[in-house]
């Protein structure tokens, strides 16, 4: 055994403190090649002494299948690098922060330079192009990470704009809606009037919200349902559809908001699971409950319909005899080969009576 591991050179201080000195042998494998990694990556850091985090997504940074939104890396002259994105104005302020602190610690925890335009500067592209400058490509990748998060976090607080869905206003199922609907107006039941009920028009099922701000995203969103009709390739089209029962989304039935349809339709549960992926990858949908899938149902009576018209109306409705009476309605079944992304709220003409103003749509 090696003299100097049995008896290793000390070294003493002061106060009477003494230290064992260890030793770096050349036949330690590759210590050498780890200390010189070291040194090289100490002397490729930033001068200064601002703080930089640390990227844990730095590793996975894989462009081609990236779902974040549309943007250009480019490696300029001096070796840097530069990355525009796209955001909508609306988000600008939420980027920038209360005098400018948010976009400053992006800049302090990445070693970047952020640029955030004017609203109203230049033409509509050049306006929505956020651009991004720094040394290497790893810390202008993570400058765009921590910015897409902030706007996934911006998106939630917002009221959904849009939304995928399934048209059911045709059919049997929408002669049976509108059936009922007369046997429970015919009733007289306190506090049920017409305006509670969906427009048989307009009657469909959700599949996924989306929050989108301008034209950009707009068309960003089409592009993202159109590539989900490769998930048709294993299912069975179209789509059989069953609605029949009823269900409220609270356990109080003398205090109700929503009322709305079982359905009943497998093969199209595993394609709006499977759809939901991309819009939450896009940053541009949401799961509003956090359900992990979509939950098929088809609106019948919502409170907000009536507070619309009234803003005075009650917030909820007795619904115990229409479940009563109804529970098991059969609305009948129909065939589904389309998929439709709507606008929010509005309708083709603005009025009861027409559906859904359609932005984009996927047939099959």
């Amino acid at each position: 055994m090696s003299r100097e591991i049995l008896a290793p050179p000390l070294q003493r201080m002061d106060n009477n403190r003494c230290y064992r000195v260890n030793l770096i042998h050349e036949d330690f494998g590759n210590q050498l090649a780890d200390m010189q990694r070291q040194r090289h990556q100490q002397d490729t850091k930033p001068t200064g002494n601002a703080y930089m985090e640390q990227d844990l997504y730095d590793e996975d940074d894989d462009d081609e299948h990236d779902e974040g939104g549309d943007f250009n890396l480019e490696e300029l002259p001096n070796g840097h690098y530069k990355l525009t994105m796209h955001v909508a104005p609306s988000f600008y302020g939420g980027l920038i922060g209360f005098k400018g602190t948010t976009k400053r610690r992006i800049e302090s925890e990445t070693q970047t330079d952020i640029y955030i335009p004017r609203s109203r500067e230049g033409g509509q592209k050049q306006a929505d192009d956020v651009t991004i400058k720094g040394k290497t490509r790893s810390t202008v990748m993570a400058a765009r990470r921590k910015i897409n998060l902030l706007l996934i976090s911006l998106r939630k607080r917002m009221r959904p704009t849009h939304f995928t869905c399934v048209p059911l206003n045709y059919g049997e199922v929408k002669e049976r809606f509108i059936a009922m609907k007369k046997q429970i107006l015919a009733l007289n039941l306190p506090g049920i009037d017409e305006n509670l009920f969906q427009s048989d028009d307009c009657i469909h099922l959700t599949l996924i919200t989306c929050v989108l701000l301008d034209d950009a995203e707009r068309a960003r969103a089409v592009e993202v349902l159109q590539s989900c009709k490769s998930f048709l390739a294993d299912l069975q089209t179209p789509f059989q559809i069953q609605v029949r029962g009823l269900e409220i989304m609270n356990d109080d039935p003398s205090s109700v908001r929503v009322l709305y349809a079982r359905i009943d339709a497998p093969e199209l549960k595993k394609f709006g699971d499977m759809s939901m992926q991309p819009f939450l990858r896009s940053g541009l949908g949401f799961d509003d409950h956090e359900r992990g899938g979509v939950k098929l149902h088809m609106t019948i009576m919502n409170s907000r319909h009536r507070k619309q018209i009234d803003a005075k109306a009650a917030d909820s409705f007795d619904a115990r005899e229409i479940l009563k009476r109804f529970g098991d309605y059969n609305f009948g079944k129909v065939e589904c080969s389309e998929v439709h992304l709507c606008v929010m709220h509005h309708t083709s003409g603005d009025e009861r009576g027409a559906f859904y103003r359609i932005t984009g749509s996927l047939k099959f």
